[in-house]
């Protein structure tokens, strides 16, 4: 069985105040007697799922098109259920003790259930939970094989707790202490209630040249027992 974890790519999806939300243009129309159908598209990359590489806050850091696709394949997987409502600032405390966090895990997917959300725009982006570098760093210490992380809500980082969400932004991505590693970040990610952990994911992101992050497809393989 596969399963998407990301949400298509359109106008509607939810965004920054203030900045330009994904755009289609026509250039080619059947109806009008071209000879095919074809689109320019424009979007942030930090818009929709999508996926932080290290160079998104660390200056020496990898874009995303420096990842071979090999390095994109994760097979120990982990969902961790976090009690996180509107504006919370996901701490070590609400880590700790989780019953399902393996310790040798390659992807951590983080399920708080503020997804529900996400068709009402400003309350998704103004009001997101979003990690505290001390989470961060309790996520580094105690996953030292970790390699990347999915939210189901917008950005790591809270609106409303902006400093927080940019240190723990620097400790995933290799800043801050953990210059020999970085862990990639699938943001806005589909972790839906009943989403039972994957064998095995593959992300998937647009490889454009010279972007440091992302929009990219979650691909969740699951075994048949």
């Amino acid at each position: 069985m596969i399963q998407s974890l990301s949400y298509p790519l359109s106008a509607d999806a939810p965004f920054y105040e203030g900045l330009d939300k994904p755009a289609i243009e026509r250039l080619y129309d059947l109806s009008r007697g071209d000879v095919c159908n074809s689109f320019y598209f424009r979007s942030s990359n930090h818009c929709g799922t999508h996926v932080d590489a290290p160079w998104h806050f660390n200056a020496t850091g990898r874009k995303i098109c420096d990842y071979d696709i090999s390095e994109l394949v994760f097979e120990r997987l982990a969902i961790l259920d976090v009690a996180a409502g509107p504006a919370h600032l996901i701490q070590a405390a609400d880590l700790t003790g989780a019953a399902n966090l393996r310790h040798d895990c390659d992807l951590l997917l983080v399920r708080t259930g503020f997804g529900q959300h996400r068709a009402d725009e400003r309350k998704y982006v103004d009001e997101s939970p979003g990690f505290s570098r001390n989470a961060a760093e309790y996520l580094m210490r105690e996953l030292p094989h970790l390699r990347a992380l999915a939210v189901d809500f917008i950005s790591v980082a809270s609106s409303r707790h902006a400093d927080e969400g940019c240190e723990a932004h620097r400790v995933f991505l290799g800043c801050a202490g953990y210059s020999d590693r970085a862990v990639l970040l699938i943001e806005d990610a589909k972790l839906p209630p009943d989403l039972r952990t994957p064998s095995r994911v593959i992300v998937a992101p647009w490889y454009f040249e010279g972007p440091d992050s992302a929009p990219c497809n979650v691909i969740a393989e699951f075994s048949h027992e």
